[in-house]
């Protein structure tokens, strides 16, 4: 990575403020927001439920690999979430999975500072995006698992390359947490983006990498 960016970087992150309120507030907005589209999502839905037509707005927004007009999807799609319908009622499960895995993960890597916690997002996002929009099979593919993958493989790595007691910690707590969900990075179902994971987790180690020698963690 350029030297100049790495150091744009590092002077970002060491005026990080430690923030408890502030750093929770960010993880509460960010699922209020989540939320709010499921729920309109679902409240306008037409067609199918199952995300995979233009019935809503996993159709529009979501990630269409080497499409155009999927592009939008490598940003958007991380919050939406797949509608389905099983035994007659509409089931969340998709997005009350996501929210509470985001719900502990995020707040391992937000309580290292909310700056930190935004850089490491936004690669996460655009590198499950990206690399689900050029290699993945046709769409569209929603979810905002491919951050939650970005996270487990950030603060997986993080935790041995930081040299800090505390990274180490909340490594080894999300190794004994999360380590049997990492088989999602492999081809499986057809209704599960194996891609959005993959590239997302590859961000997320990609990044733990790059932080190591920039900011310590805690």
């Amino acid at each position: 990575m350029d030297s100049e960016v790495l150091a744009l970087l590092r002077n970002y992150l060491e005026t990080d403020p430690s923030d408890l309120s502030a750093q929770v507030r960010v993880l509460g907005n960010l699922l209020v927001i989540t939320w709010a589209i499921h729920t309109l999502d679902w409240a306008f839905r037409t067609g199918d439920l199952d995300g995979r037509e233009n019935g809503n707005l996993g159709g529009f927004l979501g990630i269409h690999p080497r499409e155009i007009t999927g592009l939008p999807g490598v940003v958007c799609a991380h919050f939406l979430h797949g509608l389905e319908r099983r035994k007659g009622l509409n089931d969340n499960s998709h997005i009350i999975g996501n929210s509470m895995v985001f719900a502990v993960l995020g707040l391992c890597l937000a309580l290292q500072g909310v700056r930190f916690f935004y850089v490491v997002s936004i690669a996460v996002l655009l590198s499950s995006g990206i690399g689900t929009w050029l290699f993945g099979r046709p769409g569209p593919h929603v979810g905002a698992s491919g951050v939650l993958f970005g996270y487990m493989g950030f603060l997986m790595t993080y935790g041995f390359t930081s040299f800090n007691i505390g990274a180490l910690l909340v490594g080894f707590l999300t190794l004994i947490l999360y380590s049997r969900l990492v088989v999602g990075i492999f081809p499986q179902d057809e209704g599960t983006s194996w891609e959005m994971h993959l590239f997302g987790f590859l961000g997320g180690v990609f990044m733990a990498l790059v932080l190591t020698s920039l900011r310590p963690s805690f």
